[in-house]
């Protein structure tokens, strides 16, 4: 009886291998830029064409390989990072399952031109089609390794189809390069895409580890950035924290921000973001994240690094320990001065158009009702005294209104109290906000005629000059702007001019509010392939740009907003799910002043 289990063969394998190893262009760049790495390489020069689909081109001045190591490269689990899995271990380097190469070159034309240091310009070149060895002959190059991917995919048609536009794999490639020069201040990269210079990093002539950082980070993330961002350095034991913190006032919606190092290997923990969040103690906001680039330094015991087929990814042993060295790093870090000035919050709602009488709370509308406790309600102190005459004909149209309007009482730092009919609602103005914009948004992308009538040009364009990646991100979601009612133009390699904006957009603080919605759009279309939910995507993203949640408004801003919010089709609640108002009835009114009397009394 014949056997139905077979052995595969090396090339078979191979292909499995890449389909783990190498999702995109940009995968391929952060293995053979690793490899450089760990061959002690200063300078890496990595060139692309096509989004790296039609060529990546990688040449580094580190030791290089003989004509034998050569060849062994293109083994599978061929290494000469570990002998035995005990190795793992302890592991330092950046790569060591000896699985990119090979796999790689099975998905392309593949050259590899390589000669070692002590050999003084007689190298090996090597030429492999689709995972066979074409060729293998002497050649002449200076210490060092050059690679060659060509036609990226040729041979896997179905991993081809699933890939993105070749805008988008230059921008991930740009990213991934930042990222690894972010981990690696003290060498030199340099990224040519399509025959421009998109990214050079020189390192600083100074030696010490801190400075050559921060003079990375200035170039990467840009100056603004860096002046945000407050010195860490502290050492127990084996374990040591290196790099820098934001400073209180600057934090984000999201980790866009957040920079992490593990013995010079980017990765994403979640522990590590959590523990330098606690360090912030109530400082920052609540639901937002403070920025930060940090190395970690920790013996190869304590971090498990083969998790993650791309070893983003990592799991950490005795987390207790690392997470009180982070905090304690954080903590001495606020202890410093911070800079003299930081962005103020911004307003975006200063052009709200008028809006017409609506049913406020009508009695087929959901209620919501919270018990009451100190917790929940703060002392109200009325922001202001209420409206007069003059100021209520901001609000209220000529015709008579078929019933009340509800009335603001006071405002607070997060909330807005409002009259009800049966007691006080408090309308969380954040939450409510966040209905607004999505609601304008939606209506905006489904009518391509409002959409061009709606967008209120500037008088004076503005001008923003943006670090390579932020750059980066702007050029690969430019259309996706401009559909959103933004009139943004390239003016420079890292330069935009911005001559238009959405009407419910602010022009206080544009450049900030517009990064952290560009940020938010490429995140989501990373996790989101389908095309129906981009619409849903782009007006979530867009609704991020709503006020700070610790920002008190005047009784007339308050005012203005509680009359758009219900005008939305669904005003209970803001996009994420969260409930915009909630409704005191005066039967938790009373329940909360017996307590408060109760405890007056005691």
């Amino acid at each position: 009886m014949a056997t139905k289990i077979r052995v595969l063969n090396d090339l078979t394998i191979n292909k499995i291998a890449a389909g783990e190893v190498i999702e995109n262009p940009s995968s391929v760049v952060k293995e053979l830029v690793e490899n450089a790495i760990d061959a002690g390489a200063t300078n890496i020069c990595i060139e692309i064409s096509g989004g790296g689909r039609q060529l990546i081109r990688i040449s580094d001045n580190g030791s290089g390989m003989g004509p034998d190591d050569a060849l062994l490269c293109l083994e599978r689990h061929a290494t000469s990072k570990i002998r035995d899995v005990e190795d793992i271990h302890e592991l330092m380097s950046m790569g060591f399952r000896g699985e990119a190469v090979p796999s790689i070159a099975s998905i392309s034309k593949f050259t590899l031109l390589t000669c070692p240091q002590e050999e003084n310009g007689k190298g090996t070149m090597i030429l492999v089609d689709g995972g066979k060895i074409i060729s293998c002959s002497p050649a002449v190059r200076s210490p060092g390794t050059t690679i060659e991917v060509k036609s990226l995919f040729f041979n896997v048609p179905v991993r081809k189809k699933f890939q993105k536009s070749p805008n988008h794999d230059s921008n991930e490639i740009l990213k991934m390069v930042s990222l690894l020069a972010l981990g690696h201040p003290d060498i030199h990269f340099e990224l040519i895409s399509d025959q421009k210079t998109a990214l050079n990093t020189m390192p600083a002539s100074d030696t010490t580890f801190e400075t050559l950082l921060a003079a990375r980070i200035e170039s990467i993330l840009g100056a603004d950035f860096l002046s945000l961002l407050l010195s860490v350095s502290i050492t127990k034991g084996d374990c040591a924290v290196t790099g820098f913190v934001g400073v209180p006032s600057h934090h984000r919606q999201n980790r866009t921000g957040q920079y992490l190092f593990i013995n010079k290997r980017g990765v994403v923990s979640p522990l590590v973001s959590f523990a330098v969040r606690e360090g912030y103690g109530p400082t920052l906001p609540p639901q937002r994240h403070p920025i930060f680039v940090l190395h970690l330094t920790i013996p190869g015991t304590l971090v498990d690094v083969n998790v993650h087929p791309q070893k983003r990814e990592v799991r950490l042993r005795q987390e207790h320990l690392i997470k009180d060295l982070l905090k304690q790093a954080v903590q001495q870090a606020l202890q410093k001065s911070p800079p003299s000035s930081a962005p103020a919050a911004s307003m975006p709602w200063d052009d709200f158009p008028e809006q017409t009488p609506f049913e406020p709370f009508a009695t087929t509308q959901p209620q919501f009702t919270v018990p009451i406790s100190d917790e929940h309600i703060p002392s109200f102190i009325p922001s202001a005294p209420p409206p007069t005459p003059k100021q209520q004909e901001l609000f209220i149209p000529p015709e008579k209104p078929s019933r009340a309007i509800p009335r603001v009482i006071a405002t607070m730092n997060r909330y807005i109290l409002v009259e009800a009919s049966s007691g006080l609602s408090l309308i969380d103005q954040t939450a409510a906000h966040r209905r607004i914009l999505y609601e304008k948004i939606m209506q905006r992308l489904a009518c391509s005629d409002t959409h061009q009538k709606e967008i209120q040009q500037l008088l004076i364009p503005i001008t923003i000059d943006l670090p390579n990646l932020e750059a980066g991100l702007m050029r690969s979601h430019l259309e996706t702007l401009q559909q959103m009612g933004f009139g943004i133009r390239e003016f420079g390699p890292q330069t935009f001019v911005i001559d238009a904006i959405p009407p419910y957009f602010s022009y206080a603080d544009l450049s900030n509010a517009l990064l952290d919605i560009l940020h938010d759009i490429d995140r989501r279309e990373d996790s989101q392939h389908l095309e129906r939910e981009r619409e849903k995507q782009i007006a979530m993203a867009a609704s991020r740009a709503s006020i700070e949640s610790n920002k008190r408004l005047t009784h007339e801003e308050a005012q203005k907003l509680v009359y758009q919010l219900l005008e939305c089709d669904l005003p209970f609640q803001c996009p994420q799910g969260n409930p915009t108002i909630v409704h005191l009835d005066q039967e938790d009114l009373a329940h909360f002043l017996n307590n408060k009397a109760r405890r007056s009394n005691n």
